[in-house]
């Protein structure tokens, strides 16, 4: 059964490459998505889970596109760096403001200090929680 994620991605990562849109680029000619060696639910990542990109920083807080995972953790030779394969990836030309979706979600238990539930690189989420930022997504479409 796959398992439903927040890739949390900021100005500076562990990884170094810069944000989400910074990545876009790469993520596209590539199908790779980085992952830091100390990010946390890292092994736990397997083929088909489901994946929201979140921009993280003063210019982001907001969900900006969605992909599904092909591969669990693997070793990227070219980048000296371990990833994960994604496809069926989508970057969405109007992110969700996270801030408008935040009473919805059940992962995050204190809205007033709801930027801790996004620390650490990828948050597991549930298949409801999933679904609630997709269906707000494409409510603003």
């Amino acid at each position: 059964m796959a398992k439903h994620w927040i890739f949390v991605s900021v100005p500076y990562t562990d990884f170094n490459t810069g944000s989400i849109n910074e990545m876009r680029s790469k993520i596209e000619s590539s199908k790779k998505w980085p992952i830091g060696k100390k990010t946390i639910h890292r092994n736990a990542l397997s083929k088909g889970d489901k994946v929201l990109f979140y921009q993280g920083g003063e210019q982001g807080r907001k969900i900006v596109g969605m992909c599904e995972l092909s591969s669990g953790l693997v070793e990227d030779s070219d980048r000296m760096c371990d990833c994960v394969m994604i496809e069926n990836y989508e970057f969405w030309k109007e992110p969700v403001d996270i801030r408008k979706v935040l009473g919805r979600l059940s992962f995050v238990k204190d809205s007033k200090r709801w930027g801790i539930y996004f620390k650490g690189g990828i948050v597991k989420i549930s298949k409801k929680d999933y679904d609630k930022i997709l269906r707000y997504h494409c409510m603003k479409q």
